[in-house]
C-alpha cells in the first residue's frame, strides 16, 4: 500500500495552485507527521502531487487533493527494515569510532522503517533511504546500517530520471514522433517500476507501476538510456549461490553458428583468464543461440578487467550463462542477462562481496548492471545503470 507523510505544516489542495489564490473551502491544514493511506498518487504540474486518499478529509468529506511536493514524501509499504540488534546508524559505511557525533544515530533494537531502497555498500554495510522518518541532527534520510544488525523484507523497483528527458511510445527519435507520442519528464523525477529491459536504440522499456503523467493512461514507456538510472530488485530475481562449475567432462563443445569447437579449459579471450567451461558450467550449458555467444565473449572482457581493477587475483565464477530450464530452477528472474550469456556471478576470495562492489560501482557507471548478495557479486552489460541487493 502507498502512503503519504507530511514532512512540513501544508494544505491540502482542491486545485494546484498557491493556497493564498484558493477560498477557505477549497483547503484543509494538515500538520506535519501526519500519515494517510492512498489509493492512488500521481504528479501534476506546478509542483504538486495529485492524491486519492483511501479515507476522505475535510468538512466536504473528499478524498482527492492536490499536495504541494516539498511538503509531503509518498511511499510504499513493500520494503521494511527491521533492527535486529542495538545499532548505529551511520552517514559513511565506516567503524562508529571513526565518526563524529552528528554522524551516526543510535537505533535500538526492534525498530522498523519502511525504504523507497537498498543498495550494498563496503564494509559489510548497506546504504537505505528511509522512507517514513528523518533521523539524526540534520533530519536525514539516507543512512548507512551494518548488514548483520538488520533484516530487510520485500522488494521495489525505483528509476530516478537524472537529465530531463522524453518519455516515448517508441524507441525512436523524438522529432519522429507526434506530440501525444511523447511526454516530458523532468529531471530528479522518482517513479516505481515494475520492469525494464534493453529496447533498441539505445532505450530502456519501462513498465511502471502505475500511471504517472496527468491524463495519460500508459504505463509502458521507452526512455533514452544515458538519462536514467534504475535502483532495485525485481521480485521474481533470488537467484540460489551456485556452486562453481565442475572440472570440464569432456575436451571440446560446439556452439551455434560457429564450425569449429571450442576446447572448455581455453581462455574465452585469447590470453585470457576465463574458460569456455567455466561460461559454460563444465559444458552442461550449452548457448541456445549465436547471440549468447556473443553475450559470453562480451562479458569475459569485462571480467578481465573486473580481475585487473580487483587487484589481479583469480576470480571464482559461480555462474555464468544458464539456460532457460536451470535459469527457472535456480530462481533467476525471467528477464535474467544469464539467459543471454552476458551476466556473472563471481567471488573475489579474501574480498567481501559488498567490498566488491564499492570497488567496482562508479567504475561500471551506466555500462550495466551490479549488484551483491553476502555471498557473491553480480555483474552485466545490459547497457544501462541497473543496481540492486539481493537481501541475502
Amino acid at each position: 500500500m502507498k502512503k503519504l507523510k507530511v514532512v512540513s505544516d501544508t494544505q491540502f489542495k482542491q486545485r494546484p495552485v498557491l493556497s493564498s489564490d484558493l477560498p477557505r473551502q477549497e483547503k484543509v491544514f494538515v500538520a506535519s507527521g501526519t500519515e494517510f493511506d492512498l489509493a492512488k498518487a500521481d504528479i501534476v504540474q506546478n509542483g504538486h502531487f495529485k492524491v486519492t486518499l483511501a479515507k476522505p478529509l475535510g468538512p466536504a468529506m473528499q478524498t482527492d487533493w492536490y499536495v504541494y511536493k516539498p511538503d509531503a514524501r509518498i511511499y510504499d509499504t513493500k520494503v521494511k527494515l527491521t533492527v535486529i540488534s542495538d545499532t548505529l546508524f551511520k552517514q559513511r559505511p565506516v567503524l562508529s569510532n571513526q565518526l563524529s557525533d552528528r554522524e551516526k544515530v543510535f537505533v535500538s533494537n526492534g525498530t522498523e522503517y519502511y525504504l523507497q531502497s537498498y543498495l550494498p555498500a563496503e564494509g559489510q554495510h548497506v546504504r537505505v533511504a528511509i522512507a517514513n522518518a528523518f533521523l539524526g541532527p540534520e533530519n536525514r534520510t539516507v543512512w548507512y546500517a551494518y548488514k548483520p544488525d538488520i533484516r530487510i523484507l520485500g522488494d521495489t523497483v525505483t528509476l530516478t530520471v537524472v537529465s530531463d528527458t522524453l518519455f516515448k511510445t517508441s524507441p525512436q527519435m523524438a522529432s519522429q514522433l507526434s506530440n501525444q507520442e511523447k511526454v516530458f519528464v523532468k529531471n530528479k523525477t522518482e517513479l516505481e517500476l515494475v520492469k525494464h529491459e534493453p529496447a533498441q536504440a539505445n532505450h530502456v522499456k519501462l513498465e511502471l507501476a502505475e500511471p504517472s503523467f496527468s491524463n495519460r493512461s500508459e504505463r509502458i514507456w521507452y526512455a533514452y538510456k544515458p538519462d536514467i538510472q534504475i535502483e532495485g530488485n525485481e521480485e521474481d530475481n533470488q537467484p540460489k549461490n551456485e556452486t562453481p562449475p565442475p572440472k570440464p567432462s569432456g575436451p571440446s563443445i560446439k556452439l551455434p553458428g560457429f564450425q569449429s569447437s571450442f576446447y572448455l579449459s581455453n581462455s574465452i579471450i585469447p590470453g585470457g583468464h576465463f574458460t569456455w567451461g567455466e561460461a559454460t558450467h563444465g559444458g552442461s550449458r550449452i548457448p541456445v543461440d549465436r547471440n549468447v555467444v556473443y553475450g559470453i565473449i562480451r562479458i569475459a572482457r569485462v571480467m578481465e578487467e573486473v580481475r585487473d581493477r580487483l587487484g589481479g587475483r583469480p576470480l571464482t565464477i559461480n555462474s555464468w550463462y544458464r539456460d532457460p530450464v536451470t535459469n527457472r530452477r535456480v530462481g533467476g528472474a525471467s528477464r535474467s542477462r544469464h539467459l543471454v550469456g552476458d551476466a556473472v556471478d563471481f567471488v573475489a576470495p579474501g574480498i567481501h562481496p559488498y567490498d566488491v562492489y564499492d570497488r567496482l560501482n562508479r567504475w561500471w557507471g551506466s555500462r550495466g548492471g551490479l549488484a551483491s548478495a553476502t555471498v557473491f557479486t553480480h555483474i552485466d552489460t545490459r547497457g544501462y545503470y541497473a543496481r540492486w541487493s539481493y537481501g541475502f
